[in-house]
């Protein structure tokens, strides 16, 4: 465990930059309530919510469509493999590392939106349902990046995994319902853009549980594959 933990951290801070920057897009939205009546502009205010939401899901699949990808090209892989590092551990460090990168992302856009929305007269605890919905769709989306990287480049792992997560909703219109409960990303953030000011909501936790329960079975099947794959072939 302590591996996993030391690797999740050691990704976090090679991505700081990018995180910055996710951090920096909520930090625009907080001064949007400086500079802003949102009283007036309340429906403006809840759009830039969901519009940062959806970017959470997007920097997800970039990080974890080329975590193995950046740590093979510059060979630190095989110095930290050479550290009783087993492959499995591995890859659910770089799979924690997006988690506690999207995790941080989730709870600035928490509190940015308890402060913002919450004033005018947002339920606060159905934002921070939304804030865990929108967690655990970017830990299930990063799975299923990560399980792509591990066979894949960045581009193509990035593209398997938008053509995997849409895959479900759209078999949905067609074979029924019950697919919506197959890699539920999609169903995830319809949870979240949804929400609105009025009416009545429903923290139903299934799909959020449900989500992290497949992350994690699809982060053992990236470790099972991964364990076949030449690692010391160097990188183009």
């Amino acid at each position: 465990m302590r591996g996993v933990l030391l690797i999740a951290s050691n990704f976090a801070r090679e991505q700081r930059w990018p995180i910055l920057l996710l951090i920096l897009g909520v930090l625009a939205l907080a001064l949007m309530g400086l500079t802003v009546d949102l009283q007036k502009q309340q429906e403006d205010a809840l759009f830039l919510f969901k519009e940062l939401s959806i970017y959470g899901i997007a920097f997800s699949v970039f990080f974890g469509g080329s975590a193995i990808n950046t740590e093979r090209r510059s060979r630190r892989i095989l110095a930290v493999l050479s550290k009783s590092i087993s492959r499995s551990q591995y890859v659910m460090g770089l799979l924690a590392g997006v988690g506690l990168a999207a995790g941080l992302y989730c709870f600035t856009l928490g509190i940015t939106g308890t402060w913002l929305l919450g004033d005018i007269g947002f339920s606060r605890s159905h934002l921070w349902f939304l804030m865990a919905c929108l967690l655990a769709a970017c830990l299930l989306a990063a799975s299923v990046s990560v399980l792509y990287s591990t066979f894949l480049n960045p581009f193509l792992a990035t593209i398997a995994t938008a053509l995997t997560l849409t895959l479900p909703a759209g078999t949905t219109r067609f074979a029924g319902a019950g697919w919506q409960h197959v890699l539920p990303v999609h169903t995830l953030m319809d949870v979240v853009l949804q929400a609105a000011f009025r009416g009545d909501w429903v923290a139903d936790w299934t799909l959020v549980a449900l989500s992290l329960v497949q992350a994690a079975g699809i982060c053992g099947l990236a470790a099972w594959i991964f364990t076949s794959r030449d690692i010391a072939v160097a990188l183009d």
